[in-house]
């Protein structure tokens, strides 16, 4: 079959279009450098380029020893992207579809020594190079197919993307623990001993697992519940993957550990259970079961050496633990304790604790709060206000204020990225601690807080926190970090800091990683905790005669302690679930017993682990071969990121041809493109080929053309997506405002039809072949949920959208539409069970010759195989107990009230050990609509519906959903059910 004249010419008109489209919008890039060494790239802006030079001289070393370690030879170069968006540091990579690190070049986030380190920048190297090296390394098999489609990243527009992941790069396909195990491990020894391996986090965490005899998870368990019901999440796979690991690496030595990553010659797509049993012969579950008896008789050994000497009397304040905790502070008025918490199944929230009741009174909720420190928090007993920051987990840090009494709200500073906050007492003065461009700078601002001052800036790696200001507002102790891996609690004269423009101190103390410092009420005594001993005790630093001594000796740990009075010390005690609040005694302890760590045993029977340590002067290669610095250029960056032959569906056909994935790797440019043809045809006047391809430009602006576009799921529906004719669609997506958890956005585009004949699924007849459809859409989100959850649990979401269609160009038509939602979530009758309403409306100014702008209402939507949300029945136009798009109508008002109850998680319900049932989803709902329909105007429906969540090759998802509904009209009534399976998640 030819291929049409006019179809030539409108491919030519795109690609001219493309490719002035694409020239324009490189100065969109420039903003961005890149820097070369042998195995690198760095992109960087220009604020940070004072580190470009030192991350690849730190990225060559660490890369130099795991090249090593693991015989590995770099595939291609190694991009490493430099960010500052965040207010707290921290790196993540992949090897699919390139080997990339984003790197954020922020202070890491302070507390408990849960990441022990040295000079961050090598230290997060270490660890993300590691992930790069085991899963880029390939076998023969894998190179084979990375020759012929490159290293295919999984993508649910083609699934058959999966089948070519699962070839070019197997080894990705294990569960996070097991990911993080080995990176964890070597993150510590290159370190030269700084890293989780010899962390106090972790020692205390199983400790306390002991002590509280908690149930350790199976590696299943630990993927499909507890990394998703517990305060820890997703960190619990870096606990327990750099535990195994140790364990394995004490009873089998470290090369049989190298051994289970390592890629062996001949190797076909060895599953790293397989692998496992090669390597240490026992199956991964009984050594599990050995790792846990091992954990359990190591911790028991440090706790009853802890209990041979009496242990400080604990008076728990409260019934049960609050998770993580910020900062406490002493109300001596009301006789509370103010501090914010955040716990599992319930959002964070700032509350006050009555001690002699015992009662806990909730003030207001955190956004957005980050994992161990939940927010910075400050308190002024004279103004009766509590400070504290939101956005602490991504984008720029605000302060805010609440009136404890009136609770009247302020917001002080936006988009300060300040933390570390507190307040004097006596004069209300603020301190903080501002991150910027890799640096931590001391701030100041006078009560009533107009403008903060810069004061003084830090070098990159002396990492300034945990302020605490006296009373009186006259000394500022502090906490130091340098690049050394030492910390000091420090103390400077906050008049000399803001007179003189600099921070000279006094080192008050610098064993265990001193931390969370507060003051007696008259500014003579300092209390702070430390993991001198191993565990953390609270220590006090009077400041009369100098001196420091412990005033506690816990088994878990105690943290975070504040002054009541000269007889009580109020902390936190630690438990496997969360801080408890407790009172000691304001006394002296004269001796603490020191635990063992585990990675001590490593040291012991393998003392020549520190060969691999990279020292700071260790040179690898000779930075004078650097490539110089020069603008990132995004198109001469394209790489095609997967070339893959695929199977499609078209109408009742089909088609075969190839997908293909180009993008670079700041994502700049992103093209993705489909074409083929129809060779099995059994309905000869459809059309023989096929073109669907989109490009995006910063994921703002989008182009996409379909020609008889093909869609893979057709494959297997009756409800067709795939049109005969050809669209052209331009859109934009602008952020009104960005701060979580509220983000207002609007989406305008514009579509043009040609030869269509068939519109919504191919159902709706259209009024003419060709025509246009514009429409905006104005979004407000402020949604949130609480851990545990399976969806959003607390908010609200308002859509607003106009739409305007047209045709015929000699003689115009038009139509338009305008309609509306509005959401609302919350819990009631406990956790996780969760309240939806949803209210909508909408008219449409009719036109009888453009039919398909009217508004169409029936049906789940579901199709058989999908990639879109299982809960379709809350779209707009969704009306279940009817046929889908059975209800046209100029204007409706439609009502949903649903119910989600908490999602039932399983524990090790897996098939075949690498698919795993990880939770099922129910709801029910009921809808009302009310709509101008010749049939009736009024209808209700009572419908539910159950999702069962599935990990393949434990990273994958699917979902398989049932529902069903019943709908009512006038004299009549109809039922509708379905049964679906979602691939890949949205």
């Amino acid at each position: 079959m030819l291929i049409p004249k006019n179809f030539i010419r409108k491919i030519v008109q795109l690609s001219v279009f493309l490719s002035f489209f694409s020239a324009f919008s490189i100065y969109g890039s420039n903003d961005w450098l890149i820097k070369e060494s042998k195995n690198f790239k760095v992109v960087y802006r220009e604020s940070h380029s004072h580190l470009a030079k030192h991350i690849l001289e730190s990225a060559e070393k660490s890369l130099a020893k795991l090249s090593e370690i693991f015989n590995y030879t770099p595939s291609e170069k190694i991009i490493i992207n430099t960010y500052d968006v965040y207010d707290y540091g921290f790196a993540s990579a992949t090897s699919v579809p390139q080997n990339f690190i984003r790197l954020e070049i922020e202070p890491f986030e302070p507390g408990y020594e849960n990441i022990p380190y040295n000079e961050r920048f090598q230290w997060l190297l270490n660890h993300e190079l590691v992930h790069v090296v085991v899963n880029d390394a390939a076998t023969d098999w894998e190179n084979f197919f990375r020759t012929l489609f490159s290293k295919v990243q999984p993508e649910q527009q083609h699934p058959m993307t999966i089948l070519y992941s699962l070839l070019t790069n197997y080894s990705r396909y294990t569960p996070h623990w097991h990911q993080e195990s080995i990176a964890v491990f070597w993150e510590t020894w290159l370190s030269g001993g700084y890293g989780r391996v010899l962390g106090s986090f972790d020692e205390m965490f199983f400790r306390a697992m002991v002590h509280n005899s908690q149930n350790f998870p199976c590696p299943i368990e630990l993927v499909s519940k507890t990394s998703l019901t517990t305060i820890y999440l997703e960190k619990l796979f870096y606990i327990y993957g750099g535990r195994f690991a140790s364990y394995l690496s004490i009873k089998y030595g470290v090369d049989k550990l190298v051994k289970w990553f390592k890629v062996k010659d001949g190797e076909f797509y060895k599953s790293f259970y397989s692998k496992f049993k090669d390597t240490f012969d026992s199956s991964l579950e009984d050594e599990w079961e050995n790792f846990v008896r091992f954990e359990i008789e190591f911790q028991a050994a440090n706790i009853k050496k802890l209990i041979s000497i009496p242990t400080t009397k604990v008076t728990p304040l409260y019934k049960k633990t609050f998770g993580w905790v910020t900062q406490p502070y002493y109300d001596r008025v009301t006789g509370s304790v103010i501090f914010g918490y955040h716990n599992a199944d319930k959002l964070a929230t700032i509350q006050k604790l009555y001690l002699r009741t015992g009662k806990s009174e909730d003030i207001e909720t955190l956004p957005t709060p980050i994992l161990h420190q939940v927010a910075s928090t400050a308190f002024s007993s004279t103004k009766n206000k509590f400070y504290y920051t939101t956005n602490n987990n991504q984008l720029y840090r605000d302060i805010r204020s609440i009136h404890l009494a009136t609770e009247d709200k302020q917001l002080l500073f936006e988009d300060y990225r300040v933390g570390a906050i507190t307040v004097a007492d006596k004069t209300n003065e603020m301190w903080g601690v501002q991150h910027s461009g890799g640096s931590a700078s001391l701030v100041y601002s006078d009560y009533p807080y107009q403008k903060l001052n810069g004061l003084v800036t830090f070098k990159v790696g002396e990492d300034l926190t945990q302020l605490s200001i006296s009373p009186n507002g006259e000394k500022l102790a502090a906490v130091i970090h340098l690049s050394n891996g030492s910390q000091s609690l420090v103390i400077a004269d906050s008049e000399s800091i803001l007179t003189e423009g600099r921070f000279q101190f006094d080192e008050i103390y610098t064993k265990g990683s001193p931390e969370n410092p507060s003051w007696n009420s008259d500014g003579s005594s300092i209390y702070f905790n430390a993991f001198t001993n191993g565990v953390s005790n609270i220590y006090r630093y009077d400041l009369i005669d100098e001196t420091v001594y412990p005033i506690s000796h816990s088994i878990t740990g105690l943290f975070k302690p504040i002054y009541l009075s000269d007889d009580k010390i109020f902390a936190f005690e630690y438990h496997y679930d969360g801080f408890l609040p407790v009172e000691i005694p304001n006394k002296k302890v004269d001796h603490l017993p020191a635990i063992k760590y585990l990675g001590q045993n490593i040291i012991d029977l393998h003392p020549d682990i520190f060969k691999w340590t990279i020292y700071p002067d260790e040179k690898i290669i000779d930075s004078t071969n650097y490539i110089i610095d020069k603008s990132y250029n995004s198109l001469a960056n394209l790489d095609i990121i997967s070339f893959v032959p695929v199977v499609s569906g078209f109408q009742k056909e089909i088609m075969v041809g190839f997908y293909t994935h180009i993008s670079d790797p700041l994502i700049t440019h992103d093209l993705s493109l489909e074409f083929g043809v129809t060779p099995f045809k059994k309905n000869s006047p459809l059309p023989y080929y096929h073109v669907m391809g989109k490009y995006e430009f910063k994921k703002i602006f989008e182009l996409r053309v379909e020609h008889n576009a093909p869609d893979f799921y057709d494959i297997f529906n009756e409800r067709k997506r795939g049109m005969v004719g050809t669209s052209v669609n331009i859109g934009y997506t602008n952020f009104w405002y960005y701060d979580n958890p509220l983000k207002i956005k609007q989406k305008t585009e514009f579509t043009y039809y040609t030869g269509i004949e068939f519109f919504n699924d191919n159902l709706i007849p259209v009024s003419g072949e060709d025509f246009l459809v514009g429409q905006t859409v104005f979004s407000s989100k402020y949604l949130r949920r609480s851990i545990g959850s399976s969806g959003y649990e607390h908010g609200n979401e308002f859509k607003l959208s106009l739409v305007g269609f047209g045709q015929s160009p000699k003689k115009p038509e038009y139509a338009a539409q305008v309609f509306s939602e509005w959401s609302f979530f919350t819990t009631w009758f406990g956790s996780h069970n969760v309240l939806h309403l949803n209210f909508a409306g909408g008219y449409h100014h009719e036109n009888k010759n453009i039919p398909q702008a009217k508004f169409y209402f029936g049906g789940f939507g579901n199709r058989y195989v999908e990639n879109i949300d299982v809960k379709q029945f809350r779209d707009v136009f969704r009306f279940p107990g009817t046929s889908i798009y059975s209800l046209p109508a100029n204007s409706f008002g439609k009502i949903l009230i649903e119910n989600s109850f908490p999602p039932i998680r399983f524990s090790s319900l897996s098939f075949i050990g690498k698919h795993i049932l990880t939770h099922i989803d129910v709801s029910i709902y009921s809808q009302g609509l009310v709509l101008n329909f010749p049939e009736a105007d009024r209808w209700v429906n009572i419908g539910g519906q159950v999702s069962f969540v599935f990990k393949h090759w434990f990273n994958l998802e699917s979902t398989i959903t049932a529902g069903a509904a019943n709908a009512w009209w006038k004299n009549s009534n109809n039922a509708e059910w379905f049964v679906s399976l979602k691939l890949l998640k949205n």
